[in-house]
Formats: C-alpha cells, structure tokens, sequence
C-alpha cells in the first residue's frame, strides 16, 4: 500500500496539520509547562523526553496509509496544542484518541471540538471499530472532554509509576466508543 500524507482537517476554531519535524519545537515548547503535564509526568519534561516521546508517535503509532496519526492545531494561525487518532500496530480495529493543548487555550472548548474532529476521523478510517483513550482518574477536565463526545469509562487500574504523580493511587481510566455507538450518537 502506497504511502499517503495526513490529511488537513478542520472544525469551525481548529485548523489541524499534519504533524511534521518542522512542529518539534512547539511539543518541546508545550511539554516545558509543568501545569501542562501535571497528569502525564507530574512536571515538565525535558526536551530530551519529548523528543522521545514523539519519535515513538510518528513511528509506531502513525499509520499514514490508513490516515491515522497526530495533528498540531492552530487558531487564527496560533498554536494551541496537538490531536491524535493514533494506530495500534497490533489491532488495527482500534484508533487512540489523544490531546495536549496549551494552558492558553484551556477552557475554551477547544479539546472537546477537536477530539471530536478526530472521534470522527477515526471511524472515517476503513476498519476502525472503536476509539479508545486514557487518563489519570483525577483528571477530571480530561474524562469531561471525552464524556462529551461519547466515550464511555470502561476500566480502571492503578499502575506503578517511577516518579508518583499527585492522585496516582486513584488510577487510570480507559474511555472507549464502538462504531455502532458513534453511528447512533451522530444519527440524532
């Protein structure tokens, strides 16, 4: 299957891009506010980890062929934060939805319409059955994001972390929608 770029896309604030190397700066940028990552590594990360971090998104979880990948958005031409409808290389009925905006652009309705944009994304992908996400139970800004398009909490688990973050012990929660669930939301 040949190789295919992301597509663009937009909401009616958002314009989302394709990520590229050229966006490496403003996730080292986004990354570098410990509020920001309060619920992911309880502090700031270094540009070092973000780079990591982001060598592993657009390698083992971006599947440009299927269309499925991570998008840096904008409004009016500003960064405001990232997207995903990410792949599972090991089961390819399931796209991860994901999000990180800047503190700027929170309380705005911007996760919600662009989460939704991606939801949407997801199950326009041939294949994709459900949408699946995560995050720390207490990350309730979070949980209403997805509650809002859909998701639904299907699970609960405590991990061990490295370095505890605040309201580790409460655990993690995964969210997930089925193509028929979706088809039913969006019908009405």
């Amino acid at each position: 299957m040949g190789r295919l770029s992301l597509p663009e896309l937009h909401s009616e604030r958002l314009v989302l891009v394709p990520f590229a190397d050229a966006h490496r700066a403003l996730v080292v940028s986004l990354n570098s506010d410990p509020d920001v990552m309060r619920f992911i590594r309880g502090r700031a990360a270094t540009p070092e980890e973000t780079l990591a971090e982001w060598d592993v998104r657009t390698s083992a979880r971006t599947d440009e062929a299927r269309g499925l990948g991570y998008w840096v958005g904008r409004v009016d031409g500003t960064f405001v934060g990232w997207w995903s409808a990410s792949s599972f290389a090991d089961d390819r009925t399931r796209s991860g939805l994901g999000y990180r905006l800047r503190r700027g652009a929170w309380g705005h309705g911007l996760a919600t319409e662009g989460a939704r944009l991606l939801r949407d994304h997801a199950f326009a992908t041939p294949g994709v059955e459900t949408v699946v996400a995560s995050t720390m139970a207490v990350n309730t800004a979070s949980r209403a994001v997805l509650e809002k398009i859909g998701l639904r909490h299907t699970d609960t688990w405590v991990r061990q972390w490295d370095e505890p973050v605040d309201g580790w012990e409460q655990g993690d929660v995964g969210y997930e929608l089925t193509r028929g669930e979706w088809q039913d939301l969006t019908a009405s």
